[in-house]
């Protein structure tokens, strides 16, 4: 810290070095974030402690004081991705409780889905090896990961529908809601094989947009009368 007089008023002015030292982001969120990025690259079993805080330049003993084991910092990891879906799931269905067209409705519920995905690919990663061990960790969390708040709102936009003669009757949210997560995650979690077997840029925006809008009328006409 630099001090000058100026009259009788001493005044203190901050260096570059302290004001870079207030700007580091708290231990916690950077072991986070270099666990997410991790894990995300090499699945649970592919990672060690000494590397995350290595690569969030922290104290080893700051993960089990923060987190208290390897595996209890990847379920924070898990729930953290999960949660920022769950934030975007909640504000696009109060959006459709605004009695939305079920069709549009629908339609936004899709392309919500693709946006989300496209700008986490970190969370397609961790669902994958998450998978491959068999959910193994995220049945281990202590505050479970449901989807019921979405299947209720889903439920709500099926039965308006219905009512209006766009849906057919008697179809189970939950495998509306499989076949949704199906058409948007597939353009995600297999984009490189895809990509190379078809000759195409599958993720560039032109063709997410075009995957988007053909996503949303297959499930459309697969739900329809």
């Amino acid at each position: 810290m630099d001090v000058s007089h100026k009259g009788n008023q001493i005044v203190t002015k901050k260096t570059e070095v302290g004001k870079r030292k207030k700007d580091t982001p708290p231990v916690r969120s950077r072991l986070l974030d270099s666990a997410l990025v991790l894990f995300a690259k090499h699945g649970y079993d592919g990672v060690a402690v000494d590397e995350i805080v290595a690569r969030a330049k922290a104290n080893k003993r700051m993960v089990y004081h923060y987190f208290g084991s390897k595996e209890a910092l990847y379920g924070e990891v898990l729930r953290t991705v999960y949660d920022e879906l769950e934030d975007i799931e909640t504000a696009l269905f109060a959006a459709h409780d605004a009695a939305l067209d079920p069709l549009q409705a629908m339609e936004q519920t899709v392309a919500a889905y693709f946006s989300f995905l496209q700008a986490h690919p970190r969370f397609v990663r961790l669902l994958l090896w998450e998978n491959l061990n068999e959910g193994r960790h995220l049945k281990k969390l202590e505050r479970p990961v449901t989807k019921n708040p979405v299947l209720t709102h889903l439920t709500r936009i099926l039965k308006a529908g219905e009512k209006s003669g766009r849906f057919r009757e008697g179809l189970d949210p939950r495998n509306v809601f499989i076949s949704l997560i199906g058409l948007c995650l597939v353009y995600f979690s297999n984009r490189y094989t895809l990509g190379s077997t078809l000759g195409a840029d599958i993720s560039s925006k032109t063709f997410l947009a075009d995957a988007a809008k053909h996503s949303s009328e297959i499930l459309l006409h697969g739900i329809a009368p």
